[in-house]
C-alpha cells in the first residue's frame, strides 16, 4: 500500500487533507512539530491507516530519520506546514523573517529533498504545495507573502525538474480559511465582516474546500497537470478591496501556527 505524507497534519488544512487522503486507500503519514495524535485518531476511527510523526519540517537529519521509516513507500507528499507573523517590513525582525521563511519556504524544500527520492524508486507520484494568494497579489504581511511566492516559484521550476521522474507537483494558493492560522484576526468581528464583504461566493473558506482541490491534484483525474497553481478562494484575489478594515488588519502583532 502506498503512503501520502501530510505535513502540518495536527490542524487546519493538512488535518483536513490528511482525512481527505486517507478515504483513498493510502497510508497517511502525519507529520507536525508536536505530533498529530488526534488526527491520527480521527483516521483510524474513520476506518484509515495512519503513522503519526513529531518533527520540525525545518530539521532535515530529522525529516530524513522519518522519511527513511515510512510504512509504505511516499507516492503523494503534501506540503502544508505553515506559520505567520503578522508584520510589515520594518516591524519584523530578522529572528521573526527567518522562521516564518524557514517554516513557509525551507521546510517546504528540506520534504522535498527527503521524499523526491523514495518517491522516484516507487516508480513517481505527486506532490502539492500550500501556497497562498498573498503570493500573487503582495496584500498580506512581508515575511508570509515573501515565502509563499517562493513556494509558487518552487513548484514552477519543480514541474520540469521531476517530469523524468513521473513526478508530477502542484501548488494550491487558498484564501481566508477558518483555522487556527487566522483565528486571532478572525475574531475581530470588522476584519471578519471586511473579508466576508471581500468574497463574491459570500463565505470563508473551510480546511476541506482545500483538501478537495488537493485531492484532485494528487490524484489520478489530474495526471497531466503539472507546475499549475489553483486558486481556491471564493472569488477573492479578482475583487479585494480592503479600505479601512486593511488597517485593522495590519494593526495585529500576532503570531500562530
Amino acid at each position: 500500500m502506498d503512503c501520502a505524507v501530510i505535513t502540518g497534519a495536527a490542524s487546519g488544512i493538512g488535518r483536513a487533507c490528511a482525512l481527505r487522503l486517507a478515504t483513498t486507500g493510502a497510508t497517511v503519514a502525519l507529520l507536525d512539530v508536536n505530533g498529530a495524535e488526534d488526527t491520527r485518531r480521527e483516521v483510524e476511527e474513520r476506518g484509515g491507516k495512519a503513522a503519526e510523526y513529531a518533527v520540525d519540517v525545518t530539521d532535515d537529519n530529522a525529516i530524513r530519520e522519518v522519511i527513511g521509516r515510512l510504512p509504505a513507500a511516499p507516492r503523494v507528499l503534501v506540503n502544508a506546514a505553515g506559520i505567520i507573523v503578522r508584520k510589515k517590513l520594518l516591524d519584523c525582525s530578522v529572528e521573526e523573517w527567518r522562521r516564518v521563511v524557514d517554516v513557509n519556504l525551507t521546510g517546504y524544500f528540506v520534504l522535498l529533498r527527503n521524499v523526491i527520492p523514495a518517491m522516484a524508486d516507487a516508480g513517481g507520484g505527486s506532490i502539492v504545495q500550500i501556497a497562498s494568494i498573498a503570493g500573487h497579489t503582495g496584500y498580506g504581511f512581508s515575511s508570509y507573502t515573501a515565502a509563499k511566492g517562493g513556494v509558487l516559484a518552487l513548484t514552477k521550476q519543480l514541474a520540469a525538474e521531476l517530469a523524468e521522474h513521473r513526478i508530477r507537483i502542484n501548488s494550491v494558493s487558498p484564501g481566508v480559511v477558518e483555522s487556527g492560522l487566522n483565528r486571532d484576526t478572525l475574531s475581530n468581528q470588522a476584519i471578519r465582516t471586511a473579508t466576508v464583504d471581500n468574497i463574491p461566493l459570500g463565505r470563508l473558506g473551510e480546511p476541506d474546500d482545500i483538501a478537495r482541490v488537493v485531492a484532485f491534484l494528487a490524484g489520478p483525474e489530474a495526471d497531466f497537470v503539472t507546475g499549475a497553481d489553483l486558486v481556491a478562494d471564493g472569488g477573492m484575489i479578482s475583487t479585494i478591496h480592503w479600505g479601512n478594515a486593511g488597517a485593522e488588519l495590519h494593526s495585529f502583532h500576532s503570531e500562530d501556527r
